[in-house]
């Protein structure tokens, strides 16, 4: 069972208006694992992932786009060469050990080229209408059993549900973000050796698909943001970068510990740092697709898993918030529930982090670092 047919599926149940319950078994918790402790190298995935369903046949490939010479205004039509941020652009060149075989084979462009010519007419549109970054089309996998999957999540990301985001940074980072999940894309390399960051990638993947991008498109906006943040591992590297980012006038950096959040804190296109017992996870938050049916400002929080049994990659609805936390809802997919549940299970006295009705950011001493670009006119520009 995929991730999709976990999420969409097992997820319709909760909807202002109910659709019939599909029978699905139930899929594993998707927040119980290790972290690490700040600082580090690095940050742990906080989530799990369901297995992968056989796929339809791909349909028949269509033209590859004109490559543009510009980048500026058309990311999806550009070639990835002239538009890839740096990192990036490093880790082809050394051949790092995290990219998908089609880059190594075959460059970035002829990646690119491939992986756009594998999508139907349909999934191209959506893409071209998000303007998503031909960099970030050509890390698409490519691997026959995982098509089904990413091609639904592709048709449903392009229509979400509830309020847009607060302004134009926060809107294309939902957008980066959502794109990022629903692709799967992998978990980036350590930036010294090359090698997948795997269950320790849940900082990069933030770092290097959105905020890199968002510096590239917005680089006068968001001058007060350094560079470093757009290749970034650790989350105790991050956190001071973006409270100097805060002191620019570029982002707000709010402390909420877990007793005074609100499911209203989370705002789409916002990122968390998630401080709990054991270490730190980092994720973006998004509204979800009209198409699950869920209530109409529920959210969910994207980021990066890699644990060895699911694989190296980003994943939707990791985690998700409600405005109605005591209310039971998407058990199977998350035994604890919401993110601001209150959840708990007690074991010899002591909250149980092993068991996965628990809500390990419930435990004493969590606390979620909230990080909201501002607006144009408030970083002064």
């Amino acid at each position: 069972m995929g991730i999709f047919d976990n999420v969409i599926g097992l997820l319709r149940g909760r909807s202002d208006s109910p659709a019939p319950a599909p029978d699905l078994s139930p899929a594993p918790d998707l927040s119980q694992v290790t972290f690490d402790t700040i600082p580090g190298p690095a940050d742990n995935a906080s989530n799990t992932a369901p297995t992968v369903p056989t796929p339809a046949p791909v349909p028949a490939p269509t033209p590859a786009p004109a490559q543009a010479t510009s980048s500026a205004g058309d990311w999806t039509n550009t070639d990835p060469t002239s538009s890839a941020p740096a990192w990036l652009l490093r880790d082809v060149q050394r051949r790092a050990r995290w990219l998908p075989s089609a880059v190594t084979s075959l460059g970035l462009s002829g990646a690119w080229q491939q992986r756009w010519q594998s999508l139907p007419s349909d999934v191209q549109s959506g893409l071209t209408q998000m303007d998503i970054p031909s960099w970030m089309v050509a890390l698409v996998p490519m691997d026959a059993d995982r098509q089904d999957e990413i091609l639904k999540q592709f048709r449903f990301m392009t229509s979400l549900a509830g309020p847009p985001p607060a302004n134009q940074f926060a809107e294309r980072a939902e957008q980066l973000s959502i794109f990022g999940g629903a692709a799967e894309l992998p978990t980036p390399g350590d930036n010294q050796t090359g090698a997948s960051l795997g269950a320790e990638g849940c900082t990069a993947a933030i770092s290097k698909y959105v905020l890199a991008q968002l510096k590239r498109e917005f680089p006068d906006q968001l001058a007060g943001m350094s560079d470093a943040l757009t290749n970034c591992q650790s989350s105790a590297q991050m956190l001071p970068l973006f409270q100097q980012a805060q002191r620019a006038g570029v982002v707000d950096v709010i402390n909420r510990p877990f007793a005074q959040a609100q499911w209203s804190d989370f705002l789409p296109g916002s990122i968390t740092i998630a401080q709990k017992p054991g270490g730190t996870h980092v994720f973006a938050w998004t509204r979800v697709p009209a198409g699950w049916r869920w209530a109409t400002n529920d959210m969910m929080a994207i980021g990066n898993t890699g644990l060895p049994q699911f694989g190296d990659r980003m994943i939707l609805a990791q985690e998700f918030v409600t405005g109605s936390p005591d209310q039971p809802g998407e058990l199977e997919h998350n035994q604890h529930g919401p993110i601001n549940s209150d959840n708990i299970i007690y074991k010899n006295g002591q909250p149980d982090l092993s068991d996965p009705r628990t809500n390990v950011y419930a435990v004493k001493g969590s606390n979620f670092v909230l990080i909201r670009c501002r607006d144009a006119s408030a970083a002064g520009v």
